[in-house]
C-alpha cells in the first residue's frame, strides 16, 4: 500500500496518531507531504522519528527548504540570538524569512542537539525530494507539496526546479494532467473551498491533503491504492 500524510508542522501528537491509524506494513511506504518542521514544538523529535523509518519517503515543502539552506550556516552557534548575530547580507535575509514562519522553537531545538545529530538532521533534509510520481490502485500520482509552478502540459518533471514544487501557486479548479493525479499540501483546503474545514479536497484531478493541523484542525492521510481518507 502507498500512503501519503499531509502537513504536520511540528504536531507530534498528531504525527503518531495519525500513523497508528494508518498502521502501515514494513512493506508500505509512506510519503510525507512537506512542512513537517516549524509552528508546532517537536519539530526535530519529528524528523528523528521519520529518518529512523525505513518506509518513510519525505517530500520537500518550503520550511524544510528553507532549514536546509539555513542550518549548515549556523549549526556551530548556540542559540537563535547568537545565529542572528552571525549572518549578514543575504544569509541574514535568509535567516530572518525563516524566523517569519515560526521556525524559532525548531532552530533552538536544532541548535542544543549534539554535532553528531546536527549532521543526521541536516543530512536528512538534504534527502527530501522536490516530488515523487507513483503508482497505485492502477492509477499513477505526482505528489508535490505546494504543485507545479508555471505548469506546462507535456514537460518533464525533472525539467522543473526545485522551487517549482515548494513554492507553486496550484489552481485547484483545473487539472493539471489528462491522467495523472496531483497530490499536494501547502494550502490549506479550507482556503480552496470554506466548507472544506478540516477536510481534504479531491476534484478536478487534485487531492489536497493539508487540513490546518498546526491552526487547530486536523491531519489528513489517504492510501492512494483505496483512496481511503485518514484524520486525526
Amino acid at each position: 500500500m502507498i500512503y501519503v500524510i499531509g502537513d504536520i508542522h511540528g504536531m507530534k501528537d498528531k504525527y503518531d496518531e495519525i500513523l497508528d491509524k494508518i498502521s502501515p506494513k514494513d512493506t508500505d511506504a509512506v510519503f510525507v507531504l512537506g512542512d513537517v518542521i516549524d509552528i508546532g514544538d517537536s519539530s526535530i523529535e519529528i524528523l528523528k522519528d521519520m529518518m529512523y523509518r525505513t518506509n518513510i519517503y519525505p517530500v520537500l515543502g518550503e520550511h524544510e527548504y528553507m532549514a536546509k539552506k539555513v542550518l549548515p550556516l549556523i549549526a556551530d552557534c548556540k542559540s537563535t540570538q547568537e545565529a542572528a548575530k552571525k549572518l549578514s547580507g543575504e544569509d541574514k535575509d535568509l535567516f530572518d524569512k525563516w524566523l517569519t514562519m515560526k521556525s524559532e522553537k525548531t532552530i533552538s531545538d536544532f541548535l542544543a542537539l549534539s554535532d553528531e545529530d546536527k549532521e543526521s538532521i541536516m543530512d536528512y533534509l538534504s534527502e527530501f525530494q522536490p516530488y515523487e510520481e507513483v503508482e497505485a490502485g492502477g492509477k499513477t500520482f505526482v505528489l508535490a507539496h505546494a504543485g507545479i509552478n508555471c505548469f506546462e502540459e507535456g514537460k518533464d518533471l525533472e525539467e522543473y526546479m526545485e522551487e517549482d514544487f515548494v513554492f507553486a501557486v496550484t489552481d485547484y479548479s483545473k487539472p493539471c494532467f489528462k491522467n495523472k493525479y496531483l497530490v499536494t499540501g501547502h494550502m490549506p483546503t479550507v482556503a480552496i473551498n470554506p466548507k472544506l474545514m478540516g477536510k481534504v479536497y479531491s476534484k478536478n484531478g487534485h487531492i489536497a491533503l493539508d487540513c490546518g493541523a498546526a491552526y487547530g484542525g486536523k491531519l489528513a492521510g489517504i492510501c492512494l491504492d483505496k483512496l481511503k481518507l485518514y484524520y486525526v
